[in-house]
């Protein structure tokens, strides 16, 4: 018998969804949290026992390093929002929130003594408990009736987008005091999450028969949920849009280098309008305005949308490419909203905590796929990766459109 909160009613709704999008927002900024701070002790004349641990290549630890928090959250996000289902929110998402407090004090702690593979253990651990984003998303589509669905998923959405410009923004105004003080901050960011937690979310049930934990591991966790032919469609749709997404996300940097001769500050500067874009269109747009339209068929033309503006792209220069760049957020934030609403409705059934998890997933698998592949892509130039990610978020559309047209039931 699961645990599950389904129907519970919360005495502070709203306060539960500011606190929620609060968590997601610190756990999210984790992963970004590093990428002002790695890169200049990697690529420091200096040689010590963290940048050439055993004499291995500099990138290869540094590559190692930003990898090992994503691949924590992929084993997370697995896991961590099924067992919310069946252990009760509360109790999962307080015990993930104490592990990545501990995760972020030992990262501070190697850093500080140069240990790198502790460093990589304690960035691990730290990801594995940021897949509690998955519970957040989870809890903040349990707010239903009380707090309209749509406007839910869009705040927790647009408090995602906003962690992409917090973590790197924290890591570089703060790095001058010392490389371990970033995740010192990031740890005690986590202790009112935790207090606020335990007000604000109302008592798990009790599990009237306990089972071994492994075995509870085993059958609920999101990675059972690609097998089930009722969401292959849905499986396949939120793989292709997220590779096409990171495919923008991870090289239209390396396109406003290669094309338009864009320099660091430059490239910082649209990456903050672009977060700031998304974030307001999900928390002001979407919030209001995303009930008034059918999520299945909002998401399949806004991903039309997005993959349209991603072919685009490289062909715009100038102020146009500033322009044109920034407003690619939109659509895409439109599908977020949109997709995680119809996931949710039609199959909550399956359990909030699962159906989050398996959505998060695929995005960490959709970042690790094009990652490996937009290396070789990139050989011949920046604008085929745009072109590229066009391809897999229009795929992605297709297979929404065949969603559409199944039969009901």
């Amino acid at each position: 018998m699961s645990a599950s909160p389904a129907a519970v009613r919360y005495a502070h709704p709203q306060a539960v969804l500011w606190v929620i999008c609060l968590i997601a927002l610190i756990s999210v900024a984790g992963i970004a949290l590093p990428y002002p701070i790695l890169a200049p002790l990697f690529a420091a004349t200096a040689q010590n026992d963290f940048n050439h641990w055993l004499g291995i290549a500099p990138q290869i630890l540094l590559g190692i390093a930003l990898a090992a928090n994503p691949l924590g959250m992929l084993f997370g996000s697995a896991t961590l929002g099924a067992l919310s289902d069946h252990y009760g929110r509360r109790r999962v998402l307080a015990f993930s929130l104490a592990l990545a407090v501990a995760g972020y004090l030992g990262s501070a702690w190697a850093l500080s003594v140069q240990w790198y593979p502790g460093f990589v253990l304690f960035r691990f651990l730290t990801g594995l408990c940021e897949g509690s984003v998955s519970i957040c998303r989870a809890i903040a589509a349990d707010l239903h009736p009380q707090i309209e669905r749509t406007k839910a998923i869009s705040w927790m959405n647009s408090a995602l987008y906003a962690a992409w410009l917090v973590g790197p923004l924290l890591g570089g105004l703060t790095m001058h005091l010392g490389h371990h003080v970033p995740f010192l901050i990031a740890a005690l960011a986590m202790l009112p999450c935790l207090l606020l937690l335990y007000f604000l979310l109302p008592p798990d049930l009790p599990l009237p028969q306990p089972q071994p934990f492994w075995r509870q591991l085993r059958e609920h966790n999101s990675l059972n949920l690609v097998r089930l032919p009722l969401l292959r469609l849905v499986v396949m749709a939120q793989l292709l849009y997220t590779i096409g997404l990171n495919a923008f996300y991870e090289y239209y940097p390396l396109w406003l280098v290669e094309q338009q001769q864009f320099s660091g500050l430059q490239i910082g500067l649209i990456t903050a309008v672009l977060c700031a874009v998304m974030t307001t269109v999900s928390a002001v747009g979407m919030a209001r305005l995303g009930t008034r339209w059918p999520a299945l068929r909002s998401a399949k033309f806004a991903a039309v949308g997005v993959a349209l503006m991603l072919l685009l792209l490289p062909f715009t220069s100038g102020q146009l490419a500033w322009v044109w760049l920034v407003l690619c957020g939109v659509p895409n934030a439109m599908f977020s909203a949109w997709f995680q609403v119809y996931c949710t409705e039609q199959y909550g059934e399956l359990g909030l905590g699962r159906v989050m998890g398996l959505l998060t997933l695929l995005m960490c698998c959709g970042n690790v796929i094009i990652a490996l592949a937009g290396g070789v892509i990139a050989l011949l130039g920046a604008s085929w990766i745009l072109w590229t990610g066009a391809l897999f978020i229009a795929a992605a559309a297709w297979t929404l459109r065949q969603q559409e047209l199944k039969p009901a039931g």
